[in-house]
């Protein structure tokens, strides 16, 4: 998982350090609804890209979601 990813799960979700691993998935690494609706609107607001709630939740691990953004974040 990338640092920008991990400094916003941590530094402003406030999610535990020791559950972000790219196999996690969502509920493991502490994610509820809410942390999933922060995540959309801090990904807007920093990055300038738009991932859907529904496009989070869909991603079986950290990884995948990961992967995502950094899909969305280059353009592709």
């Amino acid at each position: 998982m990338t640092g920008d990813l991990t400094r916003i799960l941590t530094d402003d979700l406030k999610l535990p350090a020791d559950r972000l691993t790219d196999d996690a998935s969502l509920d493991d690494a502490g994610f509820d609804s809410l942390a999933v609706v922060e995540l959309s609107v801090l990904l807007a607001d920093r990055w300038g890209i738009d991932i859907s709630d529904s496009d989070i939740k869909d991603a079986a691990t950290l990884g995948q979601l990961d992967l995502l953004i950094t899909t969305k974040r280059s353009g592709r």
